[in-house]
């Protein structure tokens, strides 16, 4: 089954739509989270790249309850499709600083059997809210691990390199 997604969400990038084929694509996979789940190898990595090419990277990943990832872009779509657990998100305005800070602009609560869609120009930071590990299925439409992207320390307002 995790081969037949793979191919579904390689096969989306060929569409005029790709965004909209790879949300309804994880939508359709996540909204049975139980058998989802029960689909996933037992992963030792916490972030594993199941496939990367220059069109899509889709990865596998997991939040330990009280896990905090600062704020970060993906300067790609990035869609999100949640089976186990809940990832809470603070969405930013792209590279715009309000006093010398990102532009907070919500916050999103993604729990297991929901979907959450960022556009390219955006920011987020995610958080593992629940009291297990939140899974996921992340996909980005572009080659994640071969660009140059930002990571944010909200407090200095300062921008860095993510290595």
């Amino acid at each position: 089954m995790l081969d037949t997604l793979i191919f579904a969400l390689r096969e989306a990038t060929k569409t005029s739509n790709a965004e909209a084929k790879v949300k309804a694509i994880l939508m359709d996979f996540v909204k049975d989270h139980e058998t989802a789940s029960s689909l996933m190898p037992d992963f030792n990595d916490d972030d594993v790249i199941l496939f990367e090419d220059e069109t899509i990277s889709i990865w596998f990943c997991r939040f330990k309850p009280g896990t905090k990832v600062p704020p970060h872009d993906h300067r790609m779509s990035a869609t999100i499709g949640v089976f186990k657990g809940t990832e809470f998100n603070e969405i930013y305005a792209g590279g715009k600083l309000d006093g010398g800070r990102l532009a907070h602009e919500n916050s999103i609560s993604v729990s297991a059997g929901e979907v959450l869609q960022i556009p390219e120009d955006k920011i987020h930071s995610v958080a593992c809210t629940s009291q297990h590990a939140s899974e996921a299925i992340h996909v980005y439409l572009g080659p994640l691990s071969k660009i140059d992207r930002a990571l944010y320390d909200v407090d200095a307002g300062a921008k860095l390199a993510f290595t």
